[in-house]
């Protein structure tokens, strides 16, 4: 056996930095670049002179290193009697493992967070410069070969004093060039559409392929309209930690400290953690010790061993404490997305109707159902990534121990070259997979409309057509996935043979150390057993970084939402409104949706207790704007508005929105049944008041006529009743309800006129004693009116009874001719004579304009 030849009385300090130096540069360098993370430091331009000396540098520093390595193998070939020093081996092997990636990520990037960069020249010119200085005074003039490794570590020494001072210039320049590196250029320039995502050919018109592009690119949109609010907020914050530190504000819901049980959860979690890391050991250690007992001619059976071995195995397995911890996981994991789903969800609920008229209902709906993102963030920073450091040092120590470092360092170059694969493949893959997930949901979205809108379909007779274009979105979908798929399955087989090949390296490793060095052959077989421990945490360090981006785009979604503010909100200890009379006040209100158009203009309006106001006027003109302003949908941007001598906006929103009724124009129910429909206005109320509200918006016989009575389902949205129907039913809700103030936003645009007279009949029961505010186009439905109100363009024109503001003849005059088209006459005040003028036949005619509406209206005169 070949014995350790040492190149001279080297000191112990040259030894000690030897195994000392890699790690101290690696370890320079990467907190040094966590700062720089943290705290968001830019990214320099290399300008092209400085880059390529950089390049040529540190390529010949890691050259140096090859270069030495080899003349150590060379020598341990080719002299029977020569071992290489381990430490420089190890110095070698350790640096080379360090300054791989750091080369490859100079070689191949332009603009680079320097500062870490120069941390890690500068811990390496140090460490170089020392080690050359020592071999130099220690190096044994007898030995001709001793002067190899010194010129070695002479020529890495020049080569960090050269990265070290180019560093430093490139980190002083004022100005670094951009644009200029001409290395980094296309020679046949950018494609025009290099950005757009390329989803196949969809077969089947050009159509398809377009939606399918329109489908990605939105997508794409999205994510980098969330990623470009997330670098915002990290520039705001000041780097990451201000960042992460945002999502604190959910720790109460993941992890509440004083619900008992996800806290005994949680510490049964952290003792499967601890408790894994060992058994990892134990069980492998435990089979090469009963394999060494057998191996040296055992003759009883060694039942302790055994035993010992087997109570590892049902620890680490799932019938032991594993079960355990996947239940405590899944209890944490529900329990939290409970919590944080329903924080979403009510807050969601809480916004103001700004947010809910503008809002990405899609993206909205994402960001609550992936609630669940923050708690995989915790699970996989705690109780994945945690582990993965843990594993890998313990693997190497105890590698090390079973044989030598250098069965490590295999294993460490192995891990790094896995690591890059699984990395660059997992890029390489995520913009086909991107393609893939939104040909799928193309796919499903076709399916939704041609659903919903199946009766489209059929009126145009296009089934035939929805099925092709159904069909083509599905082969699209397919040929997309099998794109993604051979792009994922090129790497997992790269990883798969690169694991085979080092463990097949490894393991004639060990038996060379079990045959010519003495080791047991237990150790192997605790090797052998190891595996597994080594491989997993590599394959979770690949692919753990896209989990992580991924993990952090969802759960920004639900922060962003959660950081949307109401603009309608109570201010503290708001009291709840009391109603006495019912009177409601307007004054001097000004209002606007964006401050470049103004809305409503300088609105007075008072409306008595038990007063019905009615509000008229052409389409756009504000009038349901007033009514979304008394519910508070928005508040005024100038005056106020009282109930009582109450400020609406001084008072709980919850107690005035339960002291309105409100019947909107386009009423939406839900897809239950109509007793449920009409019971959601008073949970509590009976049957039979459900039904008495039902008779008295005159739809009840409607009901009782269908199959199923008042347990028949309506549809979503209520599309299995006609309009008139649906609105009586929105009708009855709110004569359930009761309330003090009643609402009506063109109540009965889809009622017929033989249905009218029994809902104003209806009305009038509801608005006795109840302030009541109506918007009609039909004005023959509010001539009973106390107080008509005319507005136009945000600005009431007009007031009055219907009587006043027809003799006042007006614009509400000339809606009521519009309406009537001369079938009724006219008051004296009123008439119009035109019986000089003439009509073609040159005779004369007179118009005359009566107060009293037709029968078909179904009102009166006031």
């Amino acid at each position: 056996m070949a014995q350790p030849v040492e190149l001279g009385p080297q000191s112990s300090a040259t030894m000690t930095l030897d195994y000392i130096h890699a790690p101290v540069v690696a370890s320079v360098f990467l907190c040094a670049y966590i700062v720089a993370v943290c705290v968001l430091q830019k990214q320099i331009p290399l300008p092209l002179q400085r880059r390529r000396i950089a390049k040529a540098l540190v390529l010949t520093m890691l050259t140096g290193y090859v270069a030495e390595l080899l003349y150590y193998l060379v020598r341990n070939i080719s002299e029977a009697d020569f071992e290489p020093p381990q430490h420089a081996a190890f110095h070698c092997l350790g640096s080379i493992l360090v300054w791989i990636p750091l080369s490859l990520s100079i070689v191949a990037s332009s603009p680079l967070k320097w500062r870490p960069y120069f941390c890690a020249f500068v811990a390496q010119f140090c460490f170089e410069v020392t080690i050359c200085v020592l071999k130099g005074v220690y190096m044994p003039k007898e030995d001709v070969y001793s002067s190899v490794p010194l010129a070695f570590s002479s020529l890495r020494a020049v080569a960090s004093l050269g990265l070290l001072i180019n560093a430093f210039f490139i980190l002083i320049s004022k100005e670094a060039e951009k644009g200029t590196d001409e290395e980094s250029q296309s020679l046949l320039g950018k494609p025009a559409n290099v950005t757009a995502a390329q989803p196949g050919d969809a077969g089947y018109g050009a159509i398809e392929s377009s939606s399918s592009s329109t489908t990605v690119v939105e997508e794409r949109d999205r994510n980098q309209e969330i990623k470009d609010k997330q670098a915002k907020r990290l520039e705001e914050e000041g780097g990451w930690l201000g960042y992460l530190k945002g999502f604190l504000v959910f720790l109460p819901y993941l992890w509440p400290k004083n619900d008992w049980r996800i806290m005994g959860c949680l510490a049964l979690r952290f003792v499967d953690l601890f408790l894994g890391r060992f058994l990892n050991l134990l069980v492998p250690r435990q089979l090469g010790i009963i394999t060494d007992k057998l191996a040296n001619g055992a003759t009883r059976m060694p039942w302790a061993d055994i035993a010992l071995w087997g109570l590892y195995q049902w620890l680490n397995s799932y019938s032991g404490f594993a079960w355990i911890d996947s239940f405590a996981s899944t209890y944490i994991q529900k329990s939290a997305f409970r919590r944080i789903t329903i924080l979403a969800y009510e807050h969601l609920m809480n916004l103001s109707m700004d947010f809910h008229s503008s809002k990405d209902s899609g993206e909205v709906l994402k960001a609550v159902e992936q609630a669940a993102a923050l708690n995989s963030l915790v699970e996989l920073v705690l109780f994945e990534i945690g582990p993965i450091v843990i594993d890998i040092f313990v693997a190497m120590w105890y590698v090390t121990h079973l044989f030598n470092g250098y069965l490590a360092f295999i294993i460490l170059f192995m891990g790094l070259l896995y690591i890059y694969i699984g990395i660059n493949v997992t890029n390489w893959a995520q913009a086909k997979r991107r393609t893939y997930v939104a040909n799928q949901r193309l796919m499903s979205t076709t399916v939704n409309e041609t659903i919903h809108n199946w009766t489209t379909t059929a009126y145009f007779n296009r089934s035939s057509y929805e099925v092709e274009r159904y069909g083509s979105n599905i082969r699209t979908t397919i040929k997309s996935y099998f794109t993604y798929y051979w792009r994922s399955m090129t790497g997992h087989m790269l990883q798969s043979a690169l694991t085979n090949v080092g463990f097949l390296v490894c393991s004639i490793f060990a038996i060379k150390q079990i045959i010519y060095d003495g080791k047991p052959i237990g150790n192997l077989v605790a090797f052998i057993m190891f595996w597994t421990v080594i491989v997993h945490p590599l394959y979770l360090a690949s692919y753990s970084f896209k989990h992580v981006s991924s993990v952090l785009i969802d759960a920004e979604r639900l922060l962003q939402l959660l950081n949307t503010k109401s603009t309608v909100t109570d201010i503290p200890g708001a009291p709840d409104l009391q109603i006495t009379a019912g009177r409601v006040e307007l004054k001097n209100v000004d209002f606007h949706y964006d401050p470049r158009k103004q809305i409503i203009h300088d609105a007075n309006l008072v409306a008595e207790g038990g007063q019905t106001i009615a509000f008229v006027g052409e389409t756009g003109g504000g009038k349901s704007t007033m009514l979304k302003l008394l519910f508070r949908f928005y508040d005024v941007t100038k005056g106020s508005i009282t109930i009582d001598g109450q400020d609406i906006r001084q008072v709980g929103l919850s107690s005035l929105r339960e002291a309105l009724g409100v019947v909107p124009q386009d009423s939406t129910l839900f897809n239950q049944t109509i007793r449920q429909n009409v019971r959601y206005s008073r949970l509590d109320a009976t049957d039979e008041e459900i039904e008495d509200a039902c008779r008295a918006a005159a739809i009840h016989d409607d009901i009782m006529s269908f199959p199923d009575g008042y347990n028949s389902k309506i549809g979503e949205r209520g599309v299995k009743i006609s309009g008139g129907q649906l609105q009586r039913v929105a009708i009855a809700r709110v004569l359930l309800k009761n309330p003090k103030i009643v609402l009506l936003d063109e109540a009965t645009s889809a009622i017929d006129s033989g249905i009218e007279g029994k809902i104003q009949e209806a009305f009038r029961k509801l608005s006795k004693g109840r302030t009541t505010f109506v918007i009609a186009h039909r004005l023959s439905t509010i001539v009973d009116a106390d107080q008509i109100l005319v507005v136009d363009k945000g600005a009431i024109i007009e007031r009055g009874t219907h009587s006043e503001l027809l003799e006042l003849g007006g614009k509400y005059t000339e809606l009521w001719v519009k309406q009537t088209a001369g079938h009724v006459s006219a008051p004296s005040s009123v008439t119009a004579s035109k019986a000089n003028s003439t009509h073609g036949d040159g005779k004369g005619e007179e118009i005359l304009i009566d107060l009293t509406p037709d029968n078909e209206g179904g009102g009166n005169s006031k």
